[in-house]
């Protein structure tokens, strides 16, 4: 939480998080399937209780000024006020998907957030049943073989029957083509992991709506001098 209270401090208008299930079912907001590089357990995620979870010291491995912060509950990230929410999806199954969704609807920010993830069949069925649900798909950069037309043949194509409402394209690998090909279908650009000031410039230069990134500062920093 306290990140996600200094990204928005710094200037970020939206947060991205993964949300994945408890053993008993509730919804925890961490990263890695298991809990032992982030907090101080030991175990899978899926496969401990919400009660031992939230005993944990999920802060001291970023540093001893965080050592009282705890895995956060999807509804405690939802609760933050005026931001967007880009939830990726990392459950399994009709119940944990009709979970979120619940609890997206419970905090009332349906409107507010998109939905990401891997799994494409659960985000197909999640548009099934949400239809207004803004979904994202992601990409990989570019495999070693691919030249640059194979790279945006692949990327627009996919984009093309995907359903999806934003197409996520790595910074570094964004390209004007690639954004104009994908506005053509009506989608939003999301330019992701964007590293450093020459990604982020080339995002917005390339034509992208918005951006990702670990370094808020920066990237906030730097598009104060486009505007």
């Amino acid at each position: 939480m306290s990140a996600f209270r200094r990204a928005i401090e710094l200037g970020a208008d939206g947060v991205e998080l993964d949300v994945q299930p408890t053993s008993d079912g509730h919804l925890v907001v961490f990263h890695d399937a298991s809990l032992d590089r982030t907090t101080n357990g030991t175990g899978l995620v899926f496969q401990t209780p919400l009660n031992v979870i939230r005993e944990l010291d999920a802060g001291s491995w970023h540093s001893p000024a965080f050592t009282t912060e705890q895995v956060p509950l999807l509804s405690e990230v939802l609760a933050l006020p005026n931001v967007e929410f880009e939830i990726e999806l990392k459950g399994y199954g009709t119940a944990f998907l009709e979970a979120v969704l619940a609890a997206v609807m419970r905090a009332d920010v349906f409107e507010r957030v998109e939905f990401t993830g891997w799994n494409l069949l659960m985000l197909s069925l999640l548009k099934r049943k949400a239809p207004r649900a803004c979904i994202g798909l992601f990409s990989s950069p570019p495999a070693p073989w691919m030249t640059p037309d194979v790279f945006e043949h692949h990327i627009v194509g996919t984009a093309s029957t995907s359903g999806a409402d934003v197409a996520h394209v790595h910074a570094g690998c964004l390209t004007p083509g690639i954004a104009v090909r994908l506005h053509e279908f009506g989608m939003n650009v999301h330019a992701n992991d964007a590293a450093n000031v020459d990604a982020v410039q080339r995002a917005f230069e390339s034509g992208a709506d918005r951006l990702s990134t670990n370094h808020v500062a920066l990237a906030v920093g730097h598009l104060a001098t486009l505007q």
